[in-house]
């Protein structure tokens, strides 16, 4: 029985070591940033504040009107958004398809999802971002977890840790 119980703490240890030597790699990979985070939009060099949600699936942008249209036989969607400046922009983008939200109240929401190229820190990511109204919120744009995986750590007490140093090159 004594055997059978060192045999089996040895297994456990070295499975502790070895779990322990894969989250440190893993973390070395991952950058780190806060919650909040000065994010630009590629190619366009438009530069925003997020707030990065790890409770959110997915990541959205406020837009001040949107409307659809055919390009190359294929729908795209023209928006207009507002940066913390008061900068104002308006994007063309192919439209990927449309996500449903779901609220308490009001039910399902039908938004539009773009693909957009995303730069924070060093890293340049493409992300699909649901166009939304989030004029009422601080933060025009919010970061979701589908965009943080496998790229970001978030430290919840840090802000502004990283500015966007990417550089586009198609």
């Amino acid at each position: 029985m004594i055997e059978y119980l060192e045999k089996v703490l040895r297994k456990l240890f070295i499975i502790f070591i070895l779990y322990g030597s894969y989250t440190a790699v893993v973390a070395d990979t991952l950058a780190t940033i806060g919650w909040i985070e000065s994010v630009k939009i590629l190619p366009e060099n438009f530069k925003l504040d997020a707030k990065v949600d790890t409770g959110a699936d997915n990541s959205s942008l406020d837009v001040i009107n949107w409307m659809s249209f055919t390009h190359n036989r294929s729908e795209w969607i023209r928006f207009t958004t507002i940066n913390n400046n008061g900068d104002e922009i308006t994007f063309e983008r192919p439209l990927e398809g449309y996500s449903l939200i779901k609220q308490k109240i009001t039910g399902a929401l039908k938004r539009p999802v773009v693909v957009m190229r995303l730069c924070i820190g060093k890293k340049s990511i493409l992300a699909q971002i649901n166009l939304a109204k989030r004029s009422n919120f601080k933060y025009r744009m919010l970061i979701g977890r589908s965009f943080l995986k496998g790229h970001f750590l978030v430290d919840s007490a840090s802000r502004y840790t990283v500015q966007p140093e990417c550089v586009f090159t198609p």
